[in-house]
């Protein structure tokens, strides 16, 4: 089974409501996103749940990819907003679905959950993607250093974007 985890572009320091839920993509974030659509024309997911935070640059970096990639039904979960490792991985186990994962987060979170299960450190930075491979049979199966990094990618914008 494969887990895709990706952290959500380039965002606002704040936002208009000075809420951390309502920052929204700067342009070079939009840009990332683009290309992370890109990069999956080139690297289709197959068969995928897609679970994204529902803070608002989560929903808009899963918007523009899916303008570019066809993501299918993105499940907005409030759970997954700024979510722990513990919260992530019991959100993992807790899946009924036989189908690969996708989950589009924040840091800390996102980050310690790919750490875990590699087994070593690992950082996503903003639009930062890594599939992990697991040796498992079903969501509820997964667990410390369980995981492979099968790709990983981030995308390259100008810094005047």
């Amino acid at each position: 089974m494969k887990l895709h985890l990706l952290r959500h572009a380039k965002t606002q320091p704040e936002s208009v409501t000075g809420k951390d839920f309502d920052r929204i993509l700067l342009p070079k974030g939009r840009m990332q996103a683009e290309k992370m659509g890109e990069y999956w024309i080139e690297n289709p997911l197959g068969k995928i749940a897609v679970y994204c935070s529902s803070s608002a640059r989560t929903t808009e970096t899963a918007a523009l990819i899916g303008e570019i990639y066809p993501l299918g039904k993105v499940q907005h979960v409030d759970q997954l907003y700024h979510a722990s490792l513990k919260t992530l991985l019991d959100f993992v186990n807790s899946r009924k679905e036989t189908t690969d994962l996708l989950i589009i987060g924040h840091n800390e979170g996102i980050s310690d959950l790919a750490c875990y299960l590699l087994d070593e450190f690992y950082d996503l930075q903003t639009c930062g993607y890594i599939c992990i491979e697991l040796e498992v049979d079903s969501w509820p199966e997964v667990s410390k250093g369980l995981g492979q990094a099968a790709s990983a990618f981030r995308p390259e914008v100008s810094a005047d974007h």
